[in-house]
């Protein structure tokens, strides 16, 4: 063993081989902390636990509504919507909640904020008087350049920026059919080539898209039975679609843990709703979350992980550690 160390030197790409293949006990911790909104203390506020449901934090402790809160991809800022505008627009605070600073100013209703990959820009839906309908609205991070991308006379809502920044998923009102109103749409970020990716589905009602980490699949709700919503996850391609959950109640708003194994949700109804986690497959189901009645907990985002994953499902590896192991 004393002559691994100068191997190791020598040879960084064994290094670089051995922590691939090394257990992956950092995963957890890296993805150890959940944001998400809640009433319980009279308003909506932003707070974040662990995925235990342990370590609960109050992050935002403000009169009126902080919805919909969205971590940067490096983890040291939240985007979230808020009334304290005097109207619901974006704002976008330290992940410790301090610093919260104003993003829009225009007076429009403003949702449902999605980061790029990169940090740059904010995604978002907009409901505007003078449009007369809900869009899909991008804007740099700190506010400005904001650009429709959707313009549609029908209703574009909640859109979500896939993995390698090049696709938004969205649901949307377009199809105009009043027993089959909301699909699932996916779009090019800069708003081309639309397309209905649950059209050929027997699902209706479908909402809230989030993608998987590796941008195969995409997760969704539908209310295909009218009974109440259940999770379904369809390929990026539309071609295979498979149910995650069958109630009871009605489950919904769901996102992919960074690495791709779990899945955090909403169960309930928006008053007396709770935060749940199961495995990606569906199964082993957890509530993280407890609401008193007339309360509620909603809109889960991931703590980004500070190491890549890679799209086939292996280990992360540490971008630290390539970049030193590489060639000069």
């Amino acid at each position: 063993m004393n002559n691994v160390g100068p191997l190791l030197r020598s040879c960084p790409f064994i290094l670089l081989l051995a922590l691939m293949a090394a257990p992956d006990s950092t995963a957890q911790g890296l993805d150890s902390r959940i944001v998400f909104a809640s009433n319980r203390d009279g308003d909506w506020d932003i707070y974040s636990m662990d995925v235990s449901g342990d370590n609960l934090h109050q992050l935002t402790n403000h009169r009126t509504s902080d919805e919909y809160p969205a971590w940067s991809p490096d983890g040291k800022r939240i985007a979230f919507n808020s009334n304290r505008g005097l109207s619901p627009d974006l704002y976008v605070m330290d992940s410790d909640g301090k610093n919260a600073i104003r993003l829009t100013r225009d007076g429009r209703s403003k949702s449902r904020p999605s980061w790029s990959p990169d940090g740059a820009r904010i995604t978002y839906s907009s409901f505007r008087l003078d449009v007369g309908n809900s869009e899909i609205y991008v804007m740099d991070a700190d506010g400005n350049n904001e650009i429709n991308l959707t313009n549609h006379k029908w209703n574009d809502v909640k859109p979500s920026w896939s993995p390698d920044g090049r696709e938004m998923a969205f649901e949307s009102f377009r199809t105009g059919a009043f027993n089959d109103p909301t699909h699932i749409f996916v779009m090019n970020a800069d708003g081309t080539e639309r397309r209905n990716l649950t059209a050929d589905t027997h699902l209706r009602f479908n909402s809230a898209p989030s993608w998987s980490p590796d941008g195969h699949r995409i997760v969704f709700s539908s209310k295909f039975n009218l009974a109440g919503d259940d999770i379904f996850v369809i390929t990026a391609d539309g071609k295979e679609l498979e149910q995650l959950t069958d109630g009871p109640g009605t489950s919904g708003l769901p996102v992919y843990s960074p690495d791709g194994r779990k899945i955090a949700f909403v169960s309930g109804r928006r008053e007396d709703s709770n935060i749940y986690l199961m495995d990606a497959n569906g199964k082993n189901a957890v509530k993280l979350t407890e609401s008193a009645p007339g309360t509620g907990n909603t809109s889960p985002s991931w703590l980004p992980r500070a190491l890549a994953v890679n799209p086939k499902g292996k280990l992360p590896i540490s971008w630290g550690v390539l970049k030193r192991t590489g060639n000069p």
